[in-house]
């Protein structure tokens, strides 16, 4: 059996991310990165980012092209509640949530609104991974995360928005009313959520 040359290994690469190749992919199978960045050149690859390099036939996908670039940032609240379905409002921004003391460089600007979770406990609750419009892997806070941070926030949440994601979180098949209150508690709002689903759930008798 003939070993795949480090070229021929960036080709498979980029064949299974389906148009993109970044710095960790090389990093993970020990191509040294002259190997990349010759590649690059070479075949004219589209930089996105430090490290992050497609194909000029890739479609952008913004939301895994600023994961990659800032790994601790989470998606939440507006681009949660589109990621999962809860609204129809897409957003013209990206919106995340990061831990304390997480000051990335250079710190992303335009088009991002960035909020800091300063407790270690309620940042790192209900981060799931799920697929983008282009089935691409991104983390963003799962449904009952992302309801409770429009609890949290309600006055800051224009209102159709917030009824929207509430009542559609209500009809989900999937939701799951005993994380919600587990969140809840662990935010402080416990009350504050109980009182609204035991509304939303009577309308349903």
């Amino acid at each position: 059996m003939i070993a795949m040359t480090n070229l021929e290994y960036i080709e498979k690469i980029i064949d299974l991310n389906k148009g993109y190749i970044t710095r960790k992919d090389i990093n993970e199978n020990g191509i040294p990165s002259f190997f990349l960045y010759d590649y690059v050149k070479k075949n004219k690859l589209i930089k996105y980012g430090t490290g992050f390099y497609a194909r000029n036939d890739w479609i952008k996908d913004d939301y895994l092209i600023f994961q990659y670039l800032y790994p601790k940032y989470i998606f939440s609240l507006y681009s949660a509640v589109y990621i999962h379905g809860l609204g129809d409002y897409n957003p013209p921004f990206l919106e995340v949530t990061g831990p304390k003391n997480y000051r990335p460089f250079p710190l992303p600007k335009d088009g991002i609104i960035v909020h800091t979770d300063t407790l270690k406990e309620t940042y790192f609750i209900g981060i799931t991974e799920v697929e983008t419009i282009f089935g691409n892997k991104i983390k963003v806070y799962d449904i009952e995360k992302t309801v409770c941070d429009f609890i949290k926030k309600r006055k800051k949440i224009d209102s159709e928005s917030f009824v929207k994601c509430i009542n559609r979180y209500k009809k989900r098949i999937d939701k799951n009313v005993n994380n919600l209150m587990k969140y809840a508690k662990i935010m402080g709002i416990e009350d504050e959520v109980f009182s609204l689903m035991e509304v939303l759930l009577n309308e349903d008798q």
